[in-house]
């Protein structure tokens, strides 16, 4: 299926490595322009170089933390320097802390808001203008099954993630007559560093090894194996491109039926 993105502009978050990588790769194979933005300059450099050696097309490679208004603008005025516009915004920021409430003080929450919705509005607001004056765009969020049903040791993630969830409901709502369309991506278990880092702090919380933690943590999959992140590239690459006509305001588990949600 041509996805008909060849020539439309996208701008990838937390592109560096994981899941923002597997995107930035599904949308440069189907011919978008891509700008990927990480915190480390090494490390986005890098996934540049190693994106144009698999794709073929070199993307456009920003230093920026997302958590940071400035960073944020510099990010949209480099893409619509470097590109002329902005077609396809994939907000994409890494999660907060883990752990019990009491284990998080004021400055963690304001991190989990950050990171989660202060990203994704801001760049929506930035976006959105020219987007609405060309009558075309696509927003899409990595969000985590945390927004979608409580998951052990994560309240800070289960407090901010539905709040994403809920932004971008309203705002397909309000954006629809445009021709742009929002959509959240909610990721069940994916062997990311992330991941690895979650079940190694779970794994001392309960004396038990990383080992231990993730085949009790695969167990719970009904499809028996971890995602692959170019499973969630390839739905970001369809919900992002012109061949994706109505759906909008949609959270899209990709768990391989990990939660028990009805709704």
């Amino acid at each position: 299926m041509d996805l008909g993105l060849t020539g439309k502009r996208a701008i990838v978050g937390g592109a560096s490595k994981g899941l923002g990588f597997a995107v930035a790769k599904a949308l440069l194979d189907e011919g978008a322009a891509v700008v990927i933005a990480s915190r480390k300059s090494a490390s986005i450099e890098s996934a540049a170089t190693d994106l144009e050696r698999i794709t073929g097309s070199r993307p456009t490679p920003v230093t920026a933390d997302l958590t940071r208004p400035d960073d944020r603008e510099r990010l949209v005025e480099t893409a619509h320097r470097s590109m002329g516009g902005v077609d396809i915004l994939v907000s994409n920021t890494g999660g907060p802390p883990s752990g019990p409430f009491l284990s998080h003080g004021p400055e963690n929450w304001q991190l989990a808001i950050d990171l989660a919705l202060g990203s994704v509005t801001h760049l929506s607001a930035l976006v959105l203008p020219a987007m609405k004056e060309q009558k075309f765009g696509r927003i899409a969020q990595i969000v985590s099954i945390a927004g979608l049903e409580v998951l052990e040791g994560l309240i800070l993630s289960n407090a901010s993630r539905p709040a994403v969830l809920g932004f971008a409901k309203a705002l397909a709502r309000e954006i629809a007559g445009d021709n742009i369309l929002v959509n959240s991506i909610c990721p069940g278990v994916f062997l990311t560093d992330r991941i690895r880092q979650l079940a190694q702090e779970r794994a001392q919380v309960r004396g038990i090894t990383k080992e231990q933690f993730l085949e009790e943590f695969l167990a719970d999959i009904p499809m028996g194996r971890p995602g692959d992140p170019a499973e969630v590239g390839d739905l970001a690459a369809f919900l992002c491109s012109p061949r994706n006509t109505y759906i909008t305001g949609a959270a899209i588990p990709i768990d391989g039926a990990k939660t028990r949600r009805l709704y």
